[in-house]
């Protein structure tokens, strides 16, 4: 599991920094329609403020993250086109992959988030892991997370992930529904 929360961080990483032209996607909000907002606490929102509005949703992970079990949220300049992110404000944006894992995954752990946040420019990268494991800097996601992919609904309710380069936690608030 330690391999793929890691794998999971870097092709994040270098998905985000990825640009290629395209048509909208479907699964993609038209018009700037935002699906919620997680209100964030932490050190860190001294950076990049106290919430994130999400603009886009890829609800199968499938072709970027390698699972179905995850669904992709990301901010209203960023999209996925062909399995590949496509964002629009190369220094602010962000892209957060929540799963939920079931028996039939074969997965470690039973929750999962890898999370990319950029301002002016700037990566702040941040996970969690559902039983905690090392890979995720041992942070637990918490009781309160989950991935509805029949109700087409993410709950973050006292969401702890930690930031992979200074151990801040940042806590996450906020029903996604797509």
């Amino acid at each position: 599991m330690k391999t793929t929360i890691y794998l999971l961080k870097v092709l994040f990483l270098s998905l985000l920094l990825t640009n290629c032209s395209g048509d909208d996607d479907d699964s993609m909000s038209e018009n700037n329609i935002a699906f919620g907002t997680i209100q964030l606490s932490g050190p860190d929102t001294q950076i990049f403020g106290n919430s994130l509005t999400v603009g886009n949703i890829d609800p199968d992970g499938l072709d970027t993250t390698g699972t179905n079990s995850s669904v992709t949220l990301l901010d209203e300049n960023t999209t996925i086109v062909d399995g590949e992110l496509v964002p629009t404000d190369f220094a602010n944006a962000f892209v957060i992959v929540a799963a939920q894992f079931t028996v039939g995954d074969n997965a470690a752990v039973n929750k999962a988030i890898s999370m990319v946040i950029v301002k002016d420019g700037l990566e702040y990268g941040y996970v969690c892991t559902t039983p905690p494991t090392s890979s995720a800097d041992n942070t637990d996601c918490g009781t309160g997370f989950s991935v509805d992919k029949v109700a087409k609904q993410i709950v973050f309710d006292d969401t702890t992930v930690i930031n992979t380069d200074t151990q801040t936690i940042l806590t996450m608030n906020g029903i996604i529904n797509y």
